[in-house]
């Protein structure tokens, strides 16, 4: 990421960080996201489209990412990011076949690898909801269901600042979404 000149694009878990150590390599991210937006380099992120993957999916957005999620890529698919069109980065977790973080990953230098990838990010970027849709039908649904909850607990219980929670339902005043 540090290396980036004009894309990042990448299939992740986006599990929210659970330890310390964990935390300090979302935290990492979130500082080479940063960074390479202040390049311009564009970033595109799909994570499963599932509640717990907007706290990681809001830190990223906050800091410059695109990020949508995606109802088929499963959390122990295969993880990946493809820098510069030429780069892939295959991420791998500790166990196969379970929830688990990114521990070890393989930096592949091919541009045919990497067009392989960016044709199945592509298909899925195309298809995948948009972080602001997804967070709006999140919210609708939990109001629907407790119409008297409070921006707070939402906030709360989502691991977002309760702004994001207020600028997303107020998106609900508005026609386009």
């Amino acid at each position: 990421m540090q290396n980036a000149k004009n894309s990042i694009k990448g299939s992740i878990t986006g599990s929210a960080p659970t330890t310390p150590e964990q935390n300090d390599q979302v935290q990492a991210i979130i500082d080479h996201i940063r960074t390479a937006r202040e390049r311009n380099v564009a970033i595109q992120y799909i994570l499963p489209k599932t509640p717990d993957r907007v706290v990681v999916a809001n830190k990223y957005r906050e800091v410059g990412a695109e990020v949508r999620f995606h109802p088929g890529i499963l959390v122990s698919d295969l993880r990946y990011t493809v820098i510069d069109n030429n780069y892939t980065v295959l991420g791998l977790p500790s166990s196969a076949g379970e929830n688990q973080p990114t521990r070890e990953g393989y930096v592949i230098p091919s541009e045919g690898l990497a067009q392989v990838f960016l044709r199945q990010f592509q298909t899925r970027w195309d298809e995948a909801t948009e972080y602001d849709q997804y967070l709006k039908e999140l919210l609708r649904e939990i109001t629907i269901h407790n119409p008297a909850i409070s921006t707070e607990l939402l906030s709360s219980q989502l691991q977002i600042q309760e702004s994001e929670v207020k600028r997303i339902l107020s998106l609900d005043k508005s026609p386009d979404l």
